[in-house]
């Protein structure tokens, strides 16, 4: 019973913590997981670095099953903190705050 309580008491403080991570504020405007790199680049500029994965392809050029492009970009540091996005096929799927 204690097990139960526990976990019907911590998910939705589980839940509330990831919906924390999942904006980025950019002057005035917001960015939120599912939001694409145009959407991004529009509304914070250009990122201060960024590293582009193209997928892994077989011998023959031909990608290889599931591979996916990923693009790393970083915002800062401002303020001792820099902002790391992360995007899997041009869709924003991770933000990270890492303080410097």
């Amino acid at each position: 019973m204690f097990k139960k309580t526990l976990l019907l008491l911590g998910l939705p403080i589980l839940m509330f913590a990831s919906a924390a991570e999942a904006t980025m504020r950019c002057g005035t405007a917001l960015i939120s997981l599912g939001d694409t790199v145009g959407v991004v680049r529009e509304k914070c500029g250009e990122p201060d670095r960024s590293v582009e994965h193209q997928p892994a392809v077989r011998s023959n050029g031909v990608p290889r099953f599931n591979a996916v492009k990923v693009t790393l970009w970083v915002y800062g540091p401002r303020n001792g903190a820099s902002q790391h996005l992360k995007f899997i096929e041009e869709k924003l799927v991770a933000i990270d705050t890492r303080r410097d």
